[in-house]
């Protein structure tokens, strides 16, 4: 069971590693023509204002829900504070892979769509 604490984060890194090698892909697909390229510019700043204004409100979801999971965890005999700081740490890391999911879906959009045919 020892095995997976280091199993665990190993496949945490892979992953990220898939991630940065997909992205620098999609990074090095054509844009697209003039029209394209300012339609995607627009959609992907809309992208990043929604994430702006939902990590606003999930930042005070996550400050509340860590301090009472702190709380808790130093009154309960069975249990630890550090639940509280694994709380913050998952909900960084999840903000974070949709940040990242986000600026790679929105990043040359237009020029998968071009590759599209109609039917």
């Amino acid at each position: 069971m020892n095995y997976l604490f280091y199993l665990v984060p190993a496949f945490g890194v892979l992953a990220l590693l898939y991630t940065f090698i997909q992205s620098a892909w999609v990074g090095k697909q054509p844009a697209g023509n003039d029209k394209m390229k300012e339609i995607s510019g627009h959609i992907a700043n809309g992208a990043m204002a929604f994430l702006k204004a939902e990590y606003k409100v999930l930042a005070y979801f996550v400050v509340i829900a860590a301090i009472l999971l702190g709380i808790m965890g130093a009154s309960n005999e069975n249990s630890h504070w550090s639940i509280a700081l694994a709380f913050v740490v998952g909900a960084f890391f999840s903000a974070l892979a949709g940040y990242i999911g986000m600026r790679i879906a929105t990043n040359r959009m237009f020029a998968q769509l071009k590759q599209l045919k109609p039917v």
